[in-house]
Parts: C-alpha cells; sequence; structure tokens
C-alpha cells in the first residue's frame, strides 16, 4: 500500500475520518475501545484482501474505499 506507513499507522489515518455514525447499529455512538476493535479489524481485513463474512460486507466498504482513495491520493495524477 504505501511504502512510508505501517498498516497501524494506516489504520490510525482511516480512524480519525471515522464518524461514530458510520457505526453498525446498536454501536455506541462515541469513541470506545470497542468501536477501534470493530473497525481496525475491518480495516486489517481490506487492507490484507481478507473477505469479510456476508453479515458485515456491508461495513468493509468504508476501508476499502478508504484505501482506495488512500493509494489514488499517494500516486498524485498519475495513472495507474
Amino acid at each position: 500500500m504505501s511504502e512510508n506507513l505501517h498498516p497501524e499507522q494506516l489504520f490510525e489515518l482511516f480512524y480519525q475520518d471515522l464518524t461514530p455514525d458510520m457505526n453498525p447499529p446498536g454501536m455506541v455512538k462515541h469513541r470506545s475501545e470497542g468501536m477501534f476493535m470493530w473497525w481496525r479489524e475491518r480495516f486489517m481485513n481490506a487492507l490484507n484482501g481478507i473477505e469479510e463474512p456476508m453479515a458485515l460486507r456491508s461495513w468493509a466498504e468504508a476501508p476499502q474505499m478508504w484505501l482506495k482513495g488512500y493509494k489514488r491520493g499517494t500516486q498524485g495524477n498519475n495513472p495507474e
């Protein structure tokens, strides 16, 4: 993904962009350890190309889209 950032650093950048209303129904609407761990698992699965179980696939889209945008942003205007 990025030669400069460790996966945990990438996750921290992603996590900063999350808003509590992006959480699944039933999850607390404020930052918590549970929210952190839940999104970290979704992010690391997306980063490593691990397919989520069917029930979680819609929640996997946020980190997948963020990673695509991050990759495009770090490449500048150079198309692949």
